[in-house]
């Protein structure tokens, strides 16, 4: 993991109290991306918003143990920890018995994040993905899209490190 301790992208993870009571910044940091940490997060804190498509879910399983890595983070809204991106791979994180799943923590604030529908009879607002994460009400699967002004870092983090 990254051993500097004042990283620039950092601040993310001091705006939730939860984010900086569990992160340690010399342990979990990954990297950065852009303005935002890579970080090692626990799965229990985290809120799903959508819900997952079976057949995926088992092709995934299947990559991700043939590979034994996680190639990409998840995306997570970094101050109500709700999924944006990444149900998939969580859910076959947990599945496996993996505690920690690497993340990209964003802020929802930033105009630097999109929310689209993949869906032509949806429309889909950032305000609907996190009412259904902290509800529990969750959208059908690839209801939300996300989209950043930058590009999602390739982490490759082994699946021994994710507990």
């Amino acid at each position: 993991m990254y051993e500097g301790f004042n990283l620039p992208c950092c601040g993310e993870l001091f705006k939730n109290p939860v984010l900086s009571s569990l992160v340690n910044i010399k342990r979990d940091v990954i990297c950065c991306a852009e303005n935002y940490p890579v970080v090692l997060i626990p799965i229990e804190v985290l809120y799903p918003h959508e819900e997952v498509n079976p057949a995926r879910l088992k092709e995934l399983e299947q990559e991700i143990t043939r590979f034994g890595v996680l190639r990409k983070p998840i995306l997570v809204e970094s101050e109500s920890l709700v999924i944006l991106d990444g149900h998939h791979r969580v859910r076959v994180l947990r599945k496996l018995g993996k505690r920690f799943v690497p993340a990209l923590l964003i802020s929802y604030e930033d105009l630097c994040v999109r929310v689209e529908s993949w869906r032509s009879d949806w429309v889909v607002t950032k305000d609907l993905v996190l009412k259904a994460g902290l509800t529990g009400r969750l959208l059908p699967h690839k209801t939300s899209r996300h989209v950043l002004c930058f590009d999602v870092p390739l982490v490759d983090v082994p699946l021994s490190v994710l507990g």
